[in-house]
């Protein structure tokens, strides 16, 4: 499966290179995993402490999401997610 936009489409949006696309992405999509991963375990934490049927913990082990990479390209496209560029700064 393709993603939409293409690297072409977002590097002209964004007036940044392909390199600080796909690192922008990965770093975006690590994020979103180790959020994700972060919330499973609170919620196996919870539901170890608190036997008693929680509706939240529940959600967050069925929850059926997007890929990570996906999903930090569409929060790119929607600027949920901000590419930062460094400043330039000549080099002695």
């Amino acid at each position: 499966m393709l993603l939409h936009p293409t690297v072409q489409e977002l590097t002209s949006q964004k007036h940044v290179n392909r390199y600080t696309i796909v690192i922008a992405t990965a770093k975006g999509a690590r994020y979103l995993v180790d959020k994700e991963n972060r919330e499973r375990e609170e919620a196996e934490l919870l539901r170890e402490t608190n036997p008693v049927k929680d509706s939240k913990s529940d959600d967050i082990f069925e929850r059926e999401c997007e890929k990570p990479v996906s999903e930090a390209v569409r929060k790119i496209v929607d600027d949920e997610f901000k590419i930062i560029v460094p400043s330039e700064t000549p080099t002695k």
